[in-house]
């Protein structure tokens, strides 16, 4: 147990100095956090710190870790502010997830004769965006209120929901080619099911239960009783063969609306709630979680896939950048608005990389992939807010003239 907490820690410190690191030059932490692991990753290090006990500790903690960053991201989920932006930038949202995707998919079935499955995997992980980085850029330049700030910003709760589609359909492949192959019918038997069973704890367990724990009026309470419902929603989702992460993610929606609306609306409770989670998740199981998708990554193989991290990350920003200025212009926009908001998505974030680690662990593809994916990921990240930060400045300098 000693040696399981001096790993730990060493993880955590060195995820946190190398994360601050990276956020003095307006970069994402979550580079940092995957570095530390591939640090620890090293033969040397790896082999002298982490036994088989330290290994399931780290891996109790990232299902744990997972689980609630799913969880996190259904209390994000705004269907509202979906509703409200999607005929304005559905069609940026839908050009720039669907040509990256498709561009994967065919790029790695037919030029590196992937299978279906791996090609899927790789498309999904390339679409996926993040608005985070770029809306901190424009906070910064007080720019968050321009025109391009807005596209971001309402691109941004469109994407959400793509997003969240993406998450379920790669999940439910993961999970039931995991179980062995069956039938279509059986698996549309069990997603309706699983439906509704939802609507009856929607109705019923949620609004009940959080009465419940709200009765002592503590944010620590009110947090349990999230709790208890995410893991009952993981072990429902199980056994209707749909996938643990599914259930979190229906979870932290079916949350949301619980608190947001109805005769019982509190909406300062899903902020405290969010807040608790945020506070567990990014301050602790988050970190150990990147920390150990470095230590799955093998440097040792990008030597030999450097054809392919060059192809998928000229596919990711080049696909990404096409689909989005298709979008803008089509919302009757400019080609230099297109190209800033383009830049302003490509970074990524966490859900590709959660993907990739549920589909290494799956079986689904090899660490040869799983290492050109977070390499793809990160190179991605790493150039994308420097880009975009000289384009929205020169977009600025322009519009003042």
């Amino acid at each position: 147990m000693a040696n399981a907490l001096l790993v730990t820690l060493i993880a955590l410190v060195l995820a946190y100095l190398l994360s601050e690191v990276f956020r003095h030059f307006k970069l994402p932490r979550v580079i940092g956090q995957i570095l530390a692991g591939i640090i620890l990753g090293l033969p040397l290090i790896k082999g002298l710190f982490f036994t088989d006990e330290i290994s399931s500790v780290f891996s109790f903690i990232t299902n744990i870790g997972i689980m609630l960053l799913f969880f996190f991201v259904g209390l994000e989920i705004s269907i509202v502010q979906f509703k409200k932006n999607f005929k304005e930038t559905s069609l940026i949202a839908v050009f720039n997830t669907l040509l990256p995707l498709s561009a994967g998919f065919l790029v790695s079935r037919f030029l590196f004769n992937f299978n279906n499955i791996t090609s899927l995997i790789i498309g999904i992980s390339l679409s996926v965006s993040s608005q985070a980085i770029s809306l901190d850029i424009l906070e910064e330049l007080k720019l968050l209120k321009s025109k391009i700030g807005n596209l971001i910003l309402m691109s941004g709760a469109v994407d959400d929901v793509f997003e969240l589609l993406l998450i379920s359909s790669i999940l439910v492949v993961f999970h039931s080619t995991r179980l062995g192959q069956i039938s279509f019918q059986k698996l549309a038997i069990n997603i309706l099911g699983f439906v509704l069973v939802v609507i009856l704890i929607r109705m019923l367990l949620i609004p009940f239960t959080l009465r419940a724990f709200e009765k002592e009026k503590s944010q620590a309470s009110l947090f349990m009783g999230a709790l208890i419902i995410v893991l009952f929603m993981a072990y429902v989702s199980e056994l209707f063969g749909v996938g643990s992460l599914i259930g979190a993610l229906i979870a932290g929606i079916l949350v949301r609306q619980t608190l947001i609306s109805g005769e019982d609306r509190k909406p300062w409770r899903k902020n405290e709630l969010s807040h608790s989670i945020h506070i567990i998740s990014f301050g602790f199981l988050i970190p150990i979680f990147f920390v150990n998708v470095g230590l799955s990554v093998d440097i040792s193989t990008l030597s030999s896939n450097l054809v392919l991290v060059f192809v998928l990350l000229l596919v990711d920003i080049f696909g990404t950048l096409i689909g989005t200025v298709i979008g803008v212009l089509l919302s009757k926009g400019t080609m230099a608005e297109g190209l800033a908001v383009g830049w302003g998505v490509i970074p990524k974030g966490d859900t590709e990389i959660v993907i990739a680690t549920l589909a290494l662990s799956g079986g689904l593809i090899n660490i040869d992939i799983f290492t050109a994916i977070i390499a793809v990921a990160l190179l991605s990240t790493f150039i994308a807010p420097i880009v975009f930060k000289l384009m929205i400045r020169q977009h600025a300098e322009l519009a003042n003239k």
